[in-house]
């Protein structure tokens, strides 16, 4: 159902936002623009990345969105190079943000517990740190960009499987809004 409703409301905000209105009517035209106008920016920034293949979004309780990246091979073990994969959904989130207000975006670095808790903290900083970066290089302003490092304090999966250690490799975008 969440789904469904996250569907609707991503289908709506493209055809406002897109200006799909009948041009026969000026009054229709012009309400169109002031609900496109009117519409919540996370709203709009959640529709723009629904297409996106491989990045969810789930809006906190401050208004703020969370963006993740399930089934995304991030980075490898010991490793902050961002993948590919990772590259090409970066790209859709900044692309996503242009034209929209935000206040800032947090990029939270995670690791896998594997290893000296020290190093796992420099390695989720240093992942974060790299994120960051590439989303300044895709346009978003540095002065609203923020890194921070969560070592292996949040894992989304079990650390005793390769496969979970993978998924624990990994970055969350928040939006401020």
């Amino acid at each position: 159902m969440l789904r469904m409703l996250s569907f609707s409301v991503a289908v709506i905000a493209a055809l406002i936002s897109t200006g799909c209105v009948s041009t026969s009517n000026s009054s229709t035209a012009s309400s169109a623009g002031v609900n496109a106008e009117s519409a919540k920016p996370q709203t709009l920034f959640a529709a723009r990345l629904q297409p996106a293949t491989g990045v969810t979004t789930a809006e906190l309780a401050d208004n703020a969105v969370k963006v993740s990246f399930p089934d995304i091979t991030a980075f490898s073990h010991d490793g902050a190079s961002i993948s590919n994969e990772l590259q090409r959904q970066l790209s859709a989130v900044a692309e996503s943000l242009k034209g929209i207000t935000y206040q800032n975006v947090t990029v939270l670095g995670h690791t896998d517990s594997s290893g000296q808790l020290a190093y796992n903290n420099r390695l989720s900083q240093q992942r974060a740190e790299q994120v960051m970066a590439f989303l300044q290089q895709q346009g978003l302003a540095a002065e609203q960009l923020l890194a921070e490092g969560r070592g292996p304090s949040e894992p989304i999966a079990d650390n005793k499987t390769s496969r979970g250690r993978a998924a624990n490799r990994r970055v969350e975008i928040v939006v401020a809004f």
